[in-house]
């Protein structure tokens, strides 16, 4: 993965796949509880032996007031530690840099960042921008939207760094983590839409982050999922769900070939192409239609739903597209016309491992550009 955006080449070469986010390449850390005081006596006492001679009976006898003096003291730091964890505990509970707080309700309108502390009292904020990002935007001026999806987990502020490396291992407040943050890719615009907003997060199994996101697999969720908002620094947008996809960021398993969703800046002769790509692989359609001069958002996370099909780890990304609102549009959608399409198009190693024939197989691979 390119470390510098320098190193990004815009002509898409055969090793364009290695600037992908690699989601997968991350290992979450697993949290190892250390044994109380209390644990460690009940375990020593298990392991004791059942009797004690008489000698050691008359010794324990003898030591009996030392004994209660230890125990004394063995109580007094059993509730002083206890205070201190609850006091900590406390801490941990309102702290307002905790990322994965447990989910609530997929319908609460529940997000962990309502309770931002605006951290720069003489923040330079761009012109315009809504009120809505002015708190987030104080403590990190990194923000370049607020992805909101109802209904969902999936309210949180957007990021931008230089590359597409940093958030992956950084969360909002700039310390390092596994889970990351959402982000936008580096080449969109910072402050309106492109013509492909591309927005990155991690789909995490406690649910948080783009844990939602990946479920759009389900036409059922989508059913009840099909509108997307997302503000930017000059303004706020509606985007109707247009369809869901899977991909792969690793060229071997698809024949070679790349498919590079990932583009922002896309002309309208390359969105028409794109959208026939689309279509190939659309898990459903949907009664909303796509039209090359059409601004899309494009979300991406990890998936493992093509990793248990293939008996194989595919680096797969499930992969949503909303379409922006047009002039006088109803936000009403008519979700009953969704279809689920039973041949959508996989990468290549799905039709290898299940012996089967690739329809797809002789499609012109597509490549983006600005035209």
């Amino acid at each position: 993965m390119a470390e510098n955006k320098k190193d990004y080449n815009p002509d898409f070469s055969e090793n364009t796949y290695n600037y992908y986010p690699d989601f997968d390449s991350l290992e979450i850390e697993e949290v190892v509880e250390t044994a109380t005081v209390m644990e460690v006596a009940e375990t020593e006492e298990k392991q004791a032996p059942a009797q004690k001679a008489p000698e050691q009976e008359e010794k324990r006898t003898k030591k009996s007031p030392l004994f209660a003096v230890l125990c004394a003291v063995l109580c007094v730091a059993i509730v002083a530690c206890s205070a201190l964890s609850v006091f900590s505990i406390n801490n941990y509970l309102n702290s307002s840099k905790e990322e994965d707080v447990p989910v609530q309700s997929n319908n609460s309108g529940y997000n962990l960042y309502t309770t931002l502390v605006p951290k720069y009292k003489t923040t330079k904020y761009p012109t315009g921008i809504p009120q809505e990002l002015i708190k987030a935007y104080s403590v990190n001026n990194d923000v370049v939207g607020w992805l909101y999806i109802p209904g969902t987990n999936v309210n949180t502020p957007i990021v931008q760094s230089d590359d597409n490396n940093y958030y992956l291992r950084y969360n909002f407040y700039g310390s390092n983590t596994n889970y990351g943050t959402a982000y936008a890719d580096y080449r969109c615009k910072k402050n309106t839409l492109s013509a492909n907003t591309v927005i990155y997060g991690h789909n995490m199994p406690s649910g948080t982050h783009f844990y939602d996101v990946h479920r759009y697999e389900d036409i059922e969720w989508y059913k009840q999922h099909p509108i997307i908002t997302y503000t930017t620094l000059n303004g706020s947008y509606t985007f109707l769900v247009y369809t869901a996809f899977y991909s792969t960021g690793t060229v071997k398993y698809n024949g070679g070939y790349y498919f590079n969703y990932i583009y922002p800046n896309m002309g309208p002769v390359s969105m028409k192409g794109y959208i026939e790509q689309i279509d190939q692989r659309a898990i459903y359609t949907t009664a909303v239609d796509l039209k090359p001069t059409d601004r899309i958002i494009t979300l991406s996370t990890c998936t493992h739903s093509l990793d248990s099909a293939c008996g194989m780890d595919i680096d797969g990304r499930l992969v949503v597209v909303g379409r922006l609102l047009r002039a006088g549009e109803n936000i009403d959608v008519d979700t009953s016309k969704a279809k689920s399409n039973p041949n959508y198009r996989r990468p290549q190693i799905w039709y290898d491992k299940k012996g089967k024939t690739n329809p797809y197989a002789k499609s012109v691979t597509w490549q983006p550009s600005q035209k």
